[in-house]
């Protein structure tokens, strides 16, 4: 695409025809481009169930952190209450950064589901001026408790933060210039954190 482009700048005011077909296969090149960037994070994204499943074509509106409310209901219902924290001025966000702070915290809340104490969670979303950052906090017991359970017994790769869904959004949220962390709370419980830079071209 460069150096299509490159050509198409050199040679725009004189052959304006060899020009126009450069910056048509510029175009054809970043379609074809932009077509496989989205097939790749349709791969990255875990389905509904936190399976590292892509979701179908034919599913919408798009997942979204103004869509958060049912997902929280959903959690919630199935008895893991959930207390969201949002600061900062929420805005339109780009929308493959949008999709994945949600899949952050859909993630987080049903790993808290299902391998936590069910006491509460707590969710917390950062609008700041060049970045976007994204916590899910759960309680559980102390790991320095001696009823505290092992990692030995979670399933593997939960102990630390390693699971398969959240090694996939690892690499989606890396896609964007950010970085994701998992571990255990020494007080008890699970902590999911994501930084996303807002401010890349």
């Amino acid at each position: 695409m460069v150096v299509q482009a490159g050509a198409a700048r050199e040679v725009l005011a004189t052959l304006p025809d060899e020009a126009e077909a450069a910056l048509r296969a510029v175009e054809s090149a970043g379609r074809t481009a932009m077509t496989e960037l989205r097939h790749l994070l349709g791969l990255l994204a875990p389905a509904q169930s936190g399976d590292d499943e892509p979701y179908g074509q034919d599913l919408a509106p798009q997942p979204s952190l103004s869509r958060l409310s049912p997902l929280i209901d959903r959690i919630a219902f199935a008895g893991l209450p959930v207390e969201v924290r949002i600061s900062g001025e929420p805005r339109p966000l780009p929308t493959g950064i949008d999709v994945t702070a949600y899949r952050i915290i859909q993630e987080a809340l049903t790993n808290a589901l299902k391998h936590g104490d069910g006491a509460k969670a707590e969710v917390t979303v950062r609008y700041a001026e060049r970045y976007l950052r994204v916590e899910v906090l759960n309680s559980g017991p102390s790991v320095l408790a001696s009823d505290a359970v092992e990692p030995r017994s979670q399933p593997a790769g939960q102990a630390n933060g390693a699971g398969r869904g959240l090694l996939g959004l690892r690499e989606r949220v890396a896609v964007y210039g950010g970085d994701l962390d998992a571990r255990r709370r020494l007080g008890g419980g699970y902590r999911v954190r994501a930084r996303i830079p807002l401010d890349r071209p």
